[in-house]
């Protein structure tokens, strides 16, 4: 290594200086070239690679009536490459493809979790043939609604579950496969509970295991406030789009409380835009009504506070009976304000309100400030959000 080194240093000082002036300028365009990849490549998001093999798996199974759902002729009628791009897939964990439908629609494909046929027709089949039964959709729908109704807030979205099968008389053990495989995600049941309340993205429908839903992206303002992304917002421009994200959130954190839900899981890239430009939950599988999320921890014993917590929601510790309360110490308003509008010191990211106009510092100080405070009752929480909101939408009327 010496050597060449040597000998490089060698030949370079026997070069003109016009050669070695051309070469910086070869290197520094090669430097600047690989650079603007890289960020051509972090500004268009994750990097998608081809996952057609799950795909083809899915159709041949669906040819094969092993499973069932309204969007299987859809997705299969066309299984090129270029339509299917992985964002997650890593294993045990929830798979995330996005399918290009055409050149202005994209759709997202989930699934975290499946099950097998095998497993699935020993519940449908006749104990003195050992055959599978001979099912009607409505003695299928009879069963799935006798052990899965609970999962459901009402009868109307059983019903969208059931629609979503796609049963028919040529599918129905593959209906079953595909609704028991759907009721284990969280995540869909969710989506299915709350599609009218505009805090998750619309769901389109299902195939197999995989459950679909409209492409939301998640704003700028919110990917660029995460750690090692600079702090940008010196401009008008950006403060504008910071003071929507943030107007936008404050309106969701309404919607997420007029739903007595629960966000537990608060970051930038778990919200995403919908079309008419409201913001949603990305990761439903983590919002909880109040009351499931208090039956969970109060079964669990604790010596303080902290012991009582669930990602984000904070429960607080019964010192009498060393056991976790059904009572909840933050709201959704201050999840988000803590974690989006206030820098988080745990994760490093920049807060979208930590620096605004020098006329709103004050007025948005005020009530951002109490992020924080414990068990802030959901009243003053909610006059916190008002005021918040208040100040920034007239803010946006001034502009």
């Amino acid at each position: 290594m010496s050597i060449t080194i040597s000998y490089c240093r060698r030949y370079w000082k026997q070069l003109s200086t016009g050669t070695k002036l051309i070469a910086l300028c070869l290197i520094c365009i090669w430097v600047l070239s690989k650079a603007f990849i890289v960020m051509c490549k972090w500004s268009e998001g994750p990097s998608y690679q081809p996952c057609v093999e799950y795909i083809d798996h899915m159709c041949a199974e669906f040819s094969r009536h092993r499973i069932s759902g309204n969007l299987c002729t859809e997705l299969c009628h066309n299984t090129s490459a270029e339509r299917f791009h992985c964002e997650h897939n890593s294993p045990g964990e929830k798979k995330v493809i996005v399918y290009i439908k055409d050149e202005d629609t994209k759709l997202v494909l989930k699934s975290g979790a499946y099950t097998s046929w095998d497993s699935v027709a020993k519940n449908y089949t006749s104990i003195k043939t050992l055959r599978p039964l001979v099912l009607s959709k409505d003695s299928l729908v009879e069963k799935l609604y006798s052990k899965f109704r609970q999962y459901f807030l009402n009868n109307e979205t059983f019903g969208r579950f059931v629609s979503h099968l796609d049963v028919n008389s040529h599918n129905v053990l593959g209906a079953a496969v595909s609704g028991e495989s759907l009721l284990q995600q969280d995540e869909y049941i969710t989506s299915m509970n709350y599609q009218s309340k505009e805090v998750v993205p619309g769901l389109r429908g299902v195939c197999g295991n995989f459950y679909v839903s409209d492409y939301t992206p998640t704003d700028g303002a919110l990917l660029t406030n995460r750690p090692g992304a600079g702090w940008p917002w010196r401009s008008v421009g950006e403060w504008k789009n910071r003071r929507t994200v943030a107007i936008r959130l404050l309106e969701l954190a309404e919607r997420l409380d007029n739903n007595d839900l629960l966000l537990c899981d608060v970051k930038g890239d778990n919200f995403g835009v919908l079309e008419d430009g409201k913001i949603a939950v990305l990761d439903s599988d983590t919002l909880f009504t109040r009351t499931v999320l208090g039956d969970v921890l109060k079964e669990d014993t604790c010596s303080s506070d902290s012991d009582c917590s669930f990602w984000d929601c904070h429960g607080t510790c019964d010192q009498k009976s060393w056991k976790c309360s059904t009572s909840l110490a933050n709201t959704n308003f201050q999840m988000i304000c803590s974690k989006i509008f206030r820098h988080d010191p745990s994760n490093g990211y920049h807060g979208i309100l930590e620096d605004v106009p020098a006329k709103w510092q004050t007025t948005i100080w005020k009530e951002i400030r109490y992020c924080k405070r414990w068990r802030l009752s959901i009243k003053k929480s909610r006059n916190h959000l008002y005021n918040l909101r208040k100040a920034l939408l007239h803010d946006q009327i001034l502009g």
